[in-house]
């Protein structure tokens, strides 16, 4: 389930900051699946020579596509009022090279392997909040998964802030885990496991069919 789930945050991955009038949701998804796409085809030889250098890649790109912040306060829930300013940015930064770092590899070897089926985007035009809706298509006769992408404005951008996959939230687990360490562990002792690439996120139960 590992390659689906990052599957999933690369289908979100290639896009640049937007203009001054937002394009729609989907839109900007479906821009970033081709791009990110492109840029692994034309470079895949030297990212799985030089991870680093596909990390920085995919850093970059995701700084400015996910709502990180967001993200890293609904993971930490009660915890983030909690923390000082220094632990909230620890955090955040933690979490992200975490994802990067854990999924990279799957998202090389998996890149082309499947594409998105997107559905028609139900938005009214004062929506500020959606849900993008697709399908990964798998080969040899396995069933579709259903991939959510989660967006808000922010900034009059559109920016991803969840994704369910088969209906389930991955920031929902991921706060369900994360509750469970710092009550057992403290914190600071979470957050120096993660930036030392000693915890790595848990997959949910996600039944796929195949």
């Amino acid at each position: 389930m590992t390659k689906y789930i990052f599957i999933a945050f690369a289908l979100l991955l290639g896009s640049t900051v937007q203009a001054a009038a937002p394009k729609a949701p989907d839109e900007v998804v479906k821009e970033g699946t081709a791009t990110l796409q492109s840029l692994i085809a034309k470079n895949h030889a030297q990212y799985k020579a030089d991870l680093p250098a596909f990390y920085k890649t995919v850093d970059d790109i995701v700084v400015s596509y996910f709502d990180v912040p967001f993200i890293a306060r609904t993971v930490l829930a009660r915890n983030y009022r909690e923390a000082s300013e220094s632990q909230r940015k620890r955090f955040q930064d933690a979490f992200k090279s975490m994802l990067i770092h854990s999924y990279a590899n799957s998202l090389l070897e998996y890149h082309d392997s499947v594409k998105a089926e997107w559905k028609p985007l139900r938005m009214a035009p004062t929506d500020t909040d959606v849900v993008v809706n697709s399908a990964l298509i798998r080969g040899e006769g396995k069933p579709p998964i259903a991939i959510g992408f989660a967006m808000h404005l922010v900034q009059n951008q559109w920016k991803v802030y969840d994704i369910t996959i088969e209906n389930l939230s991955l920031v929902t687990n991921f706060r369900s885990q994360f509750a469970a360490e710092i009550k057992k562990n403290g914190l600071d002792a979470v957050i120096t496991r993660m930036e030392g690439g000693k915890l790595k996120p848990a997959e949910p139960a996600v039944k796929t069919k195949g």
